[in-house]
């Protein structure tokens, strides 16, 4: 459970502050010393302090060093993978696919598979790169959406969802009906070669067997 502390409330997170002192009695007069006039600068040398005069030295609190009780502990430490991470954080919209199988995400144009032509497709991508769009349809993965017309290559939470592209975007890709329909006719001729091809195996074998 989160729980939150108010800004400037010393006593409601009481460790935070006490470092915060230690910081300023201990680094900030040295770093001052050394002459330090880069960030660069600065934040190297607190590195080393952080390391060797507070994380790597033995608190009398916790009779050890704070790096020994992190390494102590990091086995009841659960690790995400980027790949976790990343379904976690990945945008998801749904549109729906007009006739000729294309959609259109923050006035980007895209082509998908032609049998989700007029269907509602889940689109999944990486908010900073609309190049890449997964497309999903009933929890299945279909291949990437194929752009078209790119106009923004990053996600700024579009105001409205237009789910068909505009005529004019159509008659520049020369994207039309009816080669949709030949889509659809070459891989249903496809489909049935294939079930004749079957067919004809398993004639071949019954033949054997007789």
């Amino acid at each position: 459970m989160m729980k939150y502390c108010c800004p400037y409330s010393a006593s409601s997170k009481g460790k935070v502050e006490k470092f915060n002192s230690f910081v300023d009695r201990s680094f900030e007069p040295e770093a001052r010393r050394l002459g330090i006039e880069t960030l660069d600068e600065l934040n190297e040398y607190f590195e080393y302090w952080l390391s060797e005069n507070y994380n790597n030295k033995k608190h009398s609190s916790i009779g050890s060093t704070p790096e020994e009780v992190h390494s102590a502990d990091k086995a009841h430490v659960k690790y995400i993978s980027p790949e976790k991470l990343r379904d976690v954080f990945i945008q998801r919209v749904e549109r729906r696919a007009n006739k000729t199988a294309t959609v259109s995400v923050e006035g980007n144009l895209y082509k998908l598979e032609g049998v989700l032509a007029n269907k509602t497709v889940q689109l999944r991508f990486d908010k900073k790169d609309l190049a890449n769009i997964e497309v999903y349809y009933n929890g299945q993965q279909y291949k990437n959406a194929e752009p078209l017309i790119i106009r923004n290559n990053v996600w700024d939470g579009e105001a409205s969802v237009d789910s068909f592209a505009a005529p004019t975007d159509e008659a520049m890709l020369k994207t039309s009906y009816l080669k949709l329909l030949k889509e659809k006719y070459e891989n249903r001729l496809k489909d049935k070669a294939n079930r004749l091809n079957f067919t004809s195996l398993y004639s071949k074998e019954d033949a054997q067997n007789v």
